[in-house]
């Protein structure tokens, strides 16, 4: 989504064109701090999944400016927009295949630290001729809730003495991915599991990194094994605090046709509903029923409610990555004033 008519920092943010996108800055900040914070007192660290939001400022926000510390992007796109940005240490999801990102690996490799992931024999083969120092290896696991990862113990072990002996490769670890809540269980125990392997053959594991980028970071975080060293998140910084939400769409009440329905300006192109319809912030008996393209079908208790034409509707996402992949813009605000404007420049960045 294009950027609306802009209006000038200090603007009530209510006062915005719609739909459009706000984050609370200080909410944004605490979640952050929080979420750190939970982590103390253990061997596991906290690496952002920044290609959730694709903003370079919210990025510096998680690693306090720190560009040295690692941050978990989903594409080679995305790293070369945060590469672009000064980041320096970055892990990427997507395996190294075909010709095309052999190619963005050597540029990127240039300017930063890159970690991939890889599973399989032929992911491998595509670093064959590879011999850098600034390139590490995470092997991938698969598990109850994600099905890629390298097959077999057998081929893990294969994969390791090759890597060891005769690539000059850094094998730094294992990861996997948890897309279910009701497997982080499972998950924990298939990565303890390869790496319980690896240690009988003598092959030990400077990383084990979970990926839950799409889950609750407390649902993470319990039952945490201290064997792992690295939890991936992408939601933390916009988790609900209390009663407000840190990440919203503002939509306008466009009409209200006949008592308890209204229709708003949001639709499916500024807020995505794959993983569902949104959550109405603002309004604590209205809920979504539905949604077009461009238009959202808001239904409400009219008794208790009496909505007009140009009422503000906040709704919550059901999934952040999705929606902020709408955005050329994104609006940060602090005392529900606009405070600054930011690019979301890893948008669209899918290779």
């Amino acid at each position: 989504m294009e950027r609306p008519t802009s209006k000038p920092i200090g603007h009530h943010y209510l006062e915005l064109d719609t739909p459009t996108m706000v984050i609370n800055t200080d909410l944004l900040k605490s979640n952050i701090k929080n979420a750190q914070s939970s982590l103390n007192g253990t061997s596991c660290k906290l690496i952002p999944n920044v290609g959730t939001h694709g903003t370079a400022e919210i990025a510096r926000y998680q690693t306090n400016s720190d560009h040295d510390l690692p941050v978990f992007v989903d594409t080679f796109q995305q790293a070369q927009s945060f590469v672009n940005h000064g980041f320096k240490n970055i892990i990427i999801e997507s395996p190294p295949v075909g010709v095309g990102k052999v190619e963005s690996l050597h540029r990127l490799v240039n300017t930063a630290h890159i970690t991939v992931s890889l599973s399989s024999l032929a992911h491998l083969n595509f670093l064959k001729h590879l011999s850098m120092e600034n390139l590490s290896v995470l092997l991938r696991i698969p598990n109850k809730s994600d099905s890629v990862g390298i097959g077999t113990h057998q081929e893990l072990i294969e994969l390791v003495k090759l890597l060891v002996e005769h690539f000059k490769i850094y094998w730094k670890g294992l990861i996997t991915v948890s897309k279910g809540s009701d497997s982080l269980e499972e998950s924990f125990k298939g990565i303890l599991s390869a790496e319980g392997l690896l240690q009988s053959h003598s092959f030990t594991s400077n990383e084990l990194l979970i990926n839950t980028s799409n889950q609750p970071l407390s649902k993470a975080q319990s039952n945490l094994p201290p064997e792992i060293t690295g939890l991936i998140s992408g939601n933390y910084p916009f988790e609900v605090n209390g009663s407000v939400s840190t990440c919203s769409v503002v939509s306008t009440v466009m009409s209200t046709p006949e008592p308890g329905r209204a229709y708003i300006d949001c639709g499916q192109k500024a807020i995505s509903i794959d993983r569902g319809v949104p959550f109405v912030v603002n309004y604590e008996n209205a809920v979504i029923e539905k949604m077009s393209a461009e238009h959202g079908y808001l239904v409400f208790d009219a008794v208790e409610m009496n909505l007009k034409i140009g009422d503000k509707i906040l709704l919550r996402p059901a999934n952040y990555s999705d929606t902020f992949n709408l955005y050329d813009f994104v609006n940060l605000i602090k005392n529900d004033r606009l405070e600054s404007v930011i690019e979301t420049a890893a948008r669209g960045a899918f290779k």
